[in-house]
């Protein structure tokens, strides 16, 4: 929200340098001028903020994939994108297992419900250089192919056994390179408070990587780009505990994705049941 109260806090000079310098009518018809001379300055910073975010997103893409300071910039933004000009309330819990230095690599799994989860996901790991490994088609628009690429997000096809596979060897080496990479085991979005069939290929590479695995939580995460929507919408993101590689190295794919799906699936339950919790 600092960018919003940057944006509040510019307008306002503006309007009190018009009040004080402007040529309008000094009569009742003053109060209503001085609102629409604010209203016009915080549009246009507005606009001029997307088009620095844009910008930015294109200027920044030849620079190193794994800069924390790069992936913390983008992070910065989500609030105000998210937050404000979508009207959307993101409650994180359980920020206390987050990874720590001494954990070593590690690789983000979560249930997907919209196009929008991994935006919050990647600001409630904003410390982190965080990747993502996404589906081929999202890499077809310009400007989300070129921030994705420029933060080390991996494409996957999923109808082709070769790319697939080459995705997964990508995201080992990622990996094993120092920069985390976020996975949706179900393979495509729920849109809904329960969980499809994880596929197992998640769990191979937190194998093949020697990482560990965070698991995350998403709730109500669907309605968050919604036509028509006026008020704001709440959506709750929890990061369950981490699950060191030690715990998992002698254990196969099917027992590792059994027990990340039953500690999301644990969580989804207390939000269904108890209120969100």
């Amino acid at each position: 929200m600092i960018v919003f109260l940057i944006q509040i806090v510019l307008a306002a000079i503006g309007t009190a340098f018009y009040g004080l310098y402007g040529n309008y009518p000094h009569n009742g018809w003053a109060v209503l001028i001085m609102l629409a001379c604010f209203l016009i300055i915080l549009f246009i910073l507005t606009v001029f903020t997307i088009l620095w975010i844009i910008a930015s997103i294109y200027i920044l893409k030849g620079t190193d994939k794994k800069s924390i300071a790069k992936h913390r910039y983008y992070a910065f933004f989500i609030p105000y994108v998210f937050g404000v000009l979508l009207r959307v309330r993101i409650v994180i819990t359980g920020k206390e297992n987050l990874p720590k230095p001494e954990d070593g690599n590690f690789i983000v799994v979560s249930n997907h419900m919209e196009y929008s989860d991994p935006v919050y996901i990647k600001f409630a790991y904003s410390k982190y250089n965080l990747a993502f490994v996404a589906k081929k088609e999202l890499f077809r628009i310009p400007l989300i192919k070129t921030l994705m690429e420029g933060t080390g997000c991996i494409s996957l096809d999923r109808e082709s056994t070769k790319q697939g596979l080459q995705a997964i060897l990508d995201t080992i080496k990622a990996v094993k390179d120092g920069q985390p990479m976020a996975i949706f085991p179900e393979g495509t979005r729920s849109y809904e408070n329960k969980m499809g069939e994880f596929r197992h290929g998640a769990f191979k590479i937190a194998l093949k990587a020697n990482a560990g695995i965070s698991p995350v939580c998403l709730y109500d995460m669907h309605g968050i780009i919604k036509i028509w929507r006026f008020g704001i919408h709440t959506c709750r993101l929890h990061i369950l505990p981490f699950v060191p590689y030690e715990e998992i190295k002698d254990k196969s794919t099917a027992e590792v994705s059994d027990r990340i799906y039953a500690l999301i699936d644990e969580r989804l339950e207390i939000y269904n049941n108890a209120g969100k919790s």
